[in-house]
């Protein structure tokens, strides 16, 4: 089995983007500021961005507040070629909790950290 480069797709859509004068939005998923920060540089370049901040698992209330403030503070400081924009999604802890029901006693990195992606 190859394994696929998919940096190398991303390139070849960005060339035969740009060749043809097209700027395309992309719907951006984050779920921190850190996280986001390189794909917001790079992407930006090519693409109209909306980030799409959503992350349940984030406790308490204030935590997660501070996170989404963080990643409006990356985006506003953050130099880019084409306009960023922002929506937050429903912040509903319980939908972290029951999916991970369960896994509670696995470590992290492991299989519970799997069910997000």
């Amino acid at each position: 089995m190859q394994n696929v480069n998919y940096q190398r797709i991303l390139d070849s859509t960005i060339a035969r983007l740009s060749a043809e004068g097209k700027v395309p939005t992309l719907l951006l998923h984050s779920c921190c500021a850190p996280c986001s920060s390189y794909c917001l540089e790079y992407l930006s370049n090519y693409f109209h961005i909306t980030v799409f901040y959503y992350n349940p698992n984030i406790y308490p209330a204030e935590e997660y507040a501070h996170r989404v403030a963080e990643q409006q503070n990356l985006i506003a400081q953050m130099p880019a070629k084409y306009p960023v924009s922002f929506i937050e999604g429903v912040n509903d802890p319980a939908v972290f909790y029951n999916m991970v029901s369960g896994y509670e006693s696995l470590k992290e990195g492991g299989a519970r950290c799997f069910l997000c992606y």
